[in-house]
C-alpha cells in the first residue's frame, strides 16, 4: 500500500479534516524522532502506511463507545490516532518518561482533552474496567491477557496487532483462557494479523 493509498483510506472513512489532524500528529512524531527513537528511521517515509493507517484501522474493529486503554503507547500508535479519530476517552500507558512526556505534550498541542497519559506499566495501574484495550508490539498475547486481568471484564474487547505469528499465540491463549478469539488481516500487510478477543476470562 502506498502512502497516498493509506491517506486516501483515512479520508474515505473519516474525512479530510481527520486526515489533516493525523498529518499534524505524524509531523510531531517525525520531529521528536530526531531527539528520541520513537519509530524506526526507515519507517519515517512510510508513516501513513506503517503507523497512521495501521493504527486507524483498529477503530473499525472496536465496538461502541467507552474508555479505551492503549498499553505501551510509545510514539502514540495506536492510542493517539484513536483519540484523534474518535470521542473515546483514551488512556495512554507508557513506562518510559521521555516518551510519556512527548505524548502529554502532543496531546496538549493537538487539543486532546479526552487523552490521559500515565507513566506506568499496565500491571501497576489501579483496577478499572475499560471497554477496549489495545497494545501494539508490547508483549506476547498470553502476557497481555495476564497483565490486564484487573483492567477488563467479559464485556471488554481486546484489539491487538500481532504480526504474522498470531495463530500460534491464539492456540496457546485458548488452552488457558475462556473467550472468543479471532483474527482480522491488516490493511497495511495482508500477512499481518490483528487478534480480536471478547469475553476473556480465566
Amino acid at each position: 500500500m502506498t502512502e497516498e493509498d493509506a491517506r486516501d483510506w483515512v479520508v474515505t472513512h473519516f474525512g479530510e479534516p481527520a486526515a489533516r489532524r493525523l498529518e499534524q500528529f505524524g509531523a510531531l512524531v517525525v520531529s521528536e524522532n530526531s531527539r528520541q527513537n520513537l519509530i524506526a528511521p526507515a519507517s519515517v517515509a512510510q508513516i501513513w502506511s506503517r503507523h497512521l493507517l495501521d493504527s486507524a484501522q483498529l477503530l473499525a474493529l472496536s465496538e461502541g463507545p467507552g474508555d479505551w486503554l492503549d498499553i505501551g503507547s510509545g510514539a502514540g500508535f495506536p492510542g493517539m490516532v484513536i483519540a484523534l479519530l474518535s470521542d473515546h476517552s483514551v488512556t495512554l500507558v507508557e513506562p518510559r518518561a521521555r516518551r510519556a512526556n512527548f505524548l502529554s505534550a502532543a496531546a496538549d498541542e493537538l487539543g486532546l482533552a479526552h487523552v490521559r497519559v500515565v507513566k506506568s506499566r499496565a500491571e501497576s495501574l489501579p483496577a478499572h474496567t475499560f471497554a477496549v484495550i489495545s497494545a501494539r508490539a508490547v508483549a506476547a498475547l498470553e502476557d497481555l491477557l495476564a497483565m490486564t486481568r484487573h483492567l477488563r471484564d467479559v464485556r471488554t474487547r481486546l484489539v491487538l496487532p500481532r504480526g504474522r505469528g498470531a495463530g500460534a499465540e491464539i492456540d496457546l491463549a485458548r488452552s488457558r483462557w475462556q473467550g472468543m478469539f479471532h483474527v482480522e488481516h491488516s490493511l497495511t500487510d495482508p500477512e499481518s494479523l490483528i487478534v480480536i478477543a471478547d469475553g476473556v476470562s480465566v
